[in-house]
């Protein structure tokens, strides 16, 4: 399995790569220039001795080219082996001259035109030199010419050590500056991806729950990164809780069908008679489970489309005069039937089976749902004989799991149901006291574009 590696990491390695190539390219380039420099030095100075050479020679009268044994000009030439050597050959190539310090050298005379000085490298067995050469042209009284090849020889062993020690300076400075470089890139690095790390580090506090969202100050170039992360955070969140509350409304919805066939069984009601319940409560239970996957997955659907409300209330009446039947609650309805109101019929059921559910709960013997329209609005009110909802709690009773008294059965949804569906229509709920039952009055206000 192949490693992986951090993008830190990787920009490390591959700096260090370039880096290190760049160093060694580089120290050749100035090592070579400082060897080209001392090659320049080197050859002017033994240019100069050649000069300071051929200024005490002298050509006698039989043609013949005379040195003296000991030059006054430069001393290393007359004391043995001290570096700095002088030989002289004709044109036949044949040594007519040689200084004390030459050693009994043995050079081949390298080809050249007269006038044109050189400068070669000249390896022998035991030690390398410099090797220049000069090839003079000397006219005799009765003028015939006469070349000679003039060389000076260095030894190479003081260049050598100069050049090895510039190099181990040069590498040790440029291995100094290299570390510097990677070690002031690590720190950019580092500096650069802290936002990433950042990244990171909320992602796993939100994972554990300890935080909602990732922060909001980060660099522009990842600040859309972490706002799609954010809004994704949210709607997974948003859907895990939608999810959540579908399960709780589909079990609170489902609760009045099945009280509505289990009184039937309970009254024990002809076998035809439980069989009409029983297919319309089923279809009741089928068209709920529907309504809460379509609500889990989009929301409520707000629909154009208005319906007529009569119908609904009928068969939320027949359902729930069923299940409070032994209670003895009487649940009336005065709705006229061209009365109409822009939702579903799902929502419609959602929003009236949830609050004449809780006003049968609550009232002593009667309920009452009216609808009316007014001012272009669509007003449906659903009262009680209850003991009412004291205004200050009248908000807390429309959130989610608020109980207004645990002593009544019930898990604290419906409400938040109703308010939750009211909300995608734009549409108000009121809480008020019943004028006509003395007990709840809520009213739900559509407008009727």
């Amino acid at each position: 399995m192949s490693q992986s590696y951090s993008l830190q990491k990787r920009l490390l390695i591959n700096t260090s790569i370039v880096l290190v190539f760049f160093i060694l390219a580089m120290s050749a380039v100035l090592l070579k220039a400082y060897e080209s420099g001392i090659r320049q030095a080197t050859f002017e100075r033994l240019t100069a001795q050649f000069y300071g050479l051929l200024s005490v020679a002298e050509l006698e009268e039989k043609d013949q080219l005379f040195i003296p044994e000991e030059p006054q000009i430069d001393q290393r030439f007359n004391q043995y082996a001290s570096g700095l050597s002088a030989l002289v050959y004709d044109e036949t190539e044949t040594l007519v001259w040689s200084s004390i310090s030459a050693e009994e050298i043995e050079v081949k005379v390298p080809l050249s035109l007269p006038g044109e000085p050189k400068l070669y490298d000249l390896k022998l067995p035991d030690k390398d030199y410099f090797q220049f050469h000069f090839v003079t042209e000397w006219e005799s009284l009765e003028g015939d010419i006469a070349l000679y090849h003039f060389m000076v020889l260095e030894n190479k062993r003081a260049y050598n050590q100069v050049v090895s020690a510039y190099r181990n300076k040069l590498l040790m400075w440029l291995g100094v500056l290299a570390l510097s470089l990677l070690f002031v890139l690590f720190l950019i690095l580092r500096w650069t991806f802290r936002p990433m790390r950042k990244i990171t580090e909320e992602l796993s506090q939100v994972k554990q729950g300890l935080s909602d969202k990732l922060g909001d100050n980060y660099p522009k170039e990842i600040q859309g990164l972490t706002d799609n992360i954010n809004r994704f955070i949210v709607n997974e969140r948003d859907q895990s809780k939608r999810y959540k509350e579908t399960l709780a409304n589909l079990a609170h919805s489902l609760k009045t069908p099945l009280a509505v066939m289990q009184s039937a069984l309970q009254n024990q009601v002809e076998s035809h008679e439980l069989s009409r319940i029983s297919e319309e409560q089923l279809e009741r239970m089928n068209q709920i489970v529907g309504y809460q996957l379509q609500r889990a997955t989009s929301g409520p659907r707000v629909m154009a489309e208005r319906i007529k409300i009569a119908p609904a209330i009928e068969k939320l009446i027949a359902g729930l005069s069923k299940v409070y039947s032994q209670k003895g609650i009487k649940i009336q309805a005065k709705v006229e039937k061209q009365i109409s109101a822009n939702l579903s019929e799902g929502d419609l059921y959602e929003i009236c089976g949830n609050l004449t559910d809780n006003a049968c709960k609550w009232a002593k013997s009667k309920v009452l749902i009216t609808a009316k329209t007014l001012d272009n609005k669509t007003i449906i009110s659903i009262e009680d004989d209850g003991p009412g909802i004291p205004q200050h709690v009248q908000a807390a009773v429309l959130s989610r799991g608020k109980r207004l008294d645990e002593t009544v059965e019930g898990q604290g949804i419906g409400m938040s149901i109703v308010r939750e569906i009211m909300e995608a229509y734009k549409a108000k709920i009121e809480i008020e006291k019943s004028a006509t039952l003395g007990g709840a009055q809520i009213n739900l206000i559509f407008k009727n574009n």
